[in-house]
Order: structure tokens, then C-alpha cells, then sequence
């Protein structure tokens, strides 16, 4: 008796069990959810993939940067806490692989962002034929108009 399995399985289960072993620590978060992420990726072929990750950064004097977590964007939508008032170093790295040329890439996104206290934030994410797209916006509530957050390079912190 023969066994076949789709390739995309025994693919992921390889990606399932590096991943495990990969030393990246989930994000605890912050109880107070503050930002919604919204993820959309579409590699555009069923022999390629694209994966989703942020990397949590907390921001210290002189810019130092200090590891807090990981969280895979796998989900469409996220809830996280990030500490108010309190600079953060976003990292959006988006990890792309074809399984029949046998490359892979990783195309990332970074910025330093301080939420406000009492405010809630979306962010928008997606990676669709072969273009990333990260949108942060503050949502002040149901009736006003969102405010896009423009990119912050992490060595403007200093300034």
C-alpha cells in the first residue's frame, strides 16, 4: 500500500517543526488591547507562500532597542497591547518561498510608533503579488475620522 501526501503538507509540517526549534519568543502583549491588526497575504501561486511576522521592540534611551516578542500574523485579524506612551520598534517581516525554484525571501518593514494612552490603532498589513503594504491609523473613536501614523525611521528617536 503506497501513501502519498500533497506536497504542501509535508512542506508545512517541515516550516511547523523549524519553526518550533527557531529561538523566537511570543509577544506577552500589554492586557490593554490598543492595536488591531488586519493581515491580508497572497503569494499568487499555490507553489509559493508568504508568512507574516512581527517582531516587538521596546525603544530605550539613546534608541536601544530591547527583544520583547514575536507574534505570527497567521489569523486575518490580531488584537495586542503595546505599553502607552511608551515607544515601540515594529518590524513587519514578510517571509516568502517557491517551492520549485527552492528560494526564499524576507522583505521587512520597520518603525518606531508610540501609541497614545486611551487611543486604539489599526493597522493594516498585506503582501499581494509581490507587494507589501503596511498602514498604521489612529482610530479616536466611532464618529471621527481616522489619522494615518507616518513611518518613524528608528534613529529619528535621538532627535
Amino acid at each position: 500500500m503506497k501513501c502519498h501526501f500533497p506536497l504542501q503538507a509535508v512542506l508545512f509540517c517541515c516550516c511547523t517543526l523549524l519553526g518550533g526549534c527557531s529561538g523566537l519568543k511570543p509577544y506577552p502583549g500589554n492586557p490593554a488591547r490598543n492595536l488591531d491588526i488586519h493581515t491580508r497575504a497572497d503569494s499568487g501561486s499555490i507553489l509559493s507562500s508568504t508568512r507574516v511576522s512581527l517582531d516587538i521592540y521596546s525603544v530605550g534611551p539613546e534608541c536601544r532597542t530591547d527583544y520583547a516578542g514575536t507574534l505570527e500574523l497567521n489569523a486575518s485579524a490580531v488584537s495586542v497591547g503595546l505599553p502607552p506612551d511608551t515607544p515601540s520598534y515594529l518590524v513587519f517581516r514578510f517571509n516568502s518561498a517557491s517551492f520549485l525554484a527552492s528560494s526564499s525571501s524576507v522583505t521587512r518593514y520597520d518603525t518606531v510608533f508610540t501609541p497614545r494612552y486611551g487611543q486604539r490603532y489599526d493597522v493594516d498589513v498585506s503582501y499581494v503579488d509581490d507587494i507589501y503594504n503596511v498602514i498604521i491609523s489612529e482610530k479616536p473613536s466611532a464618529t471621527a475620522a481616522a489619522r494615518v501614523i507616518e513611518p518613524e525611521d528608528l534613529g529619528a528617536c535621538n532627535n
